[in-house]
């Protein structure tokens, strides 16, 4: 692939990824609690494991853009990389933004923020694909700021960060995988 086809391919694929990341909400429940499961589905109504459901089909595509051409392009890991990181910052912003005003959360606008998350990374993606001409010490850098962020994906699963606002379940207040149980 070149990178007019990857940033066409990441146009179209903003509905696929969105609706990919919706049935991980549900896909924990569906596998009865299959822990390799839990890796890439949501298992709690925290705010992380929604970031998590948005994030997984995203990387999946990054990996696999990567796999058809996208190592030849200096630029696509840094890009990527900073695609990923806009998932969270964009749920964050959108999701508490709304909240502040409306004081609640409202599953229409928690699905319309989902959407809106997804393209900002793939357009955030596509413009840094096109516009940043990485050296191999951004190369690395996008390299290390990747592996962070999966190890963070990998591991707040199972062990999340005792903070309330990102990773609590607001129905069982728990956390991680034991915050599981509004089947």
């Amino acid at each position: 692939m070149n990178i007019n086809q990857i940033v066409t391919l990441d146009y179209w694929m903003i509905l696929p990824l969105f609706v990919l990341g919706s049935l991980l909400h549900f896909t924990y429940d569906w596998s009865k609690h299959n822990k390799f499961v839990a890796i890439f589905s949501a298992v709690n109504e925290s705010y992380w494991e929604h970031i998590k459901i948005a994030f997984w089909p995203t990387f999946l595509l990054y990996l696999i853009e990567f796999i058809l051409g996208g190592y030849k392009i200096n630029s696509f890991i840094p890009a990527k990389t900073i695609a990923l990181y806009t998932i969270p910052v964009a749920m964050i912003a959108i999701v508490y933004g709304y909240k502040s005003i409306t004081k609640k959360n409202i599953l229409a606008l928690d699905i319309g923020a989902f959407l809106v998350v997804i393209a900002i990374a793939q357009l955030t993606g596509t413009l840094f694909l096109k516009e940043l001409s990485a050296s191999w010490l951004t190369i690395l850098w996008g390299i290390f700021f990747l592996i962070v962020i999966l190890i963070s994906f990998l591991n707040f699963t199972k062990y999340p960060p005792q903070e309330p606002d990102l990773f609590l379940d607001p129905l069982t207040s728990k956390y991680g995988i034991k915050g599981h149980g509004h089947e």
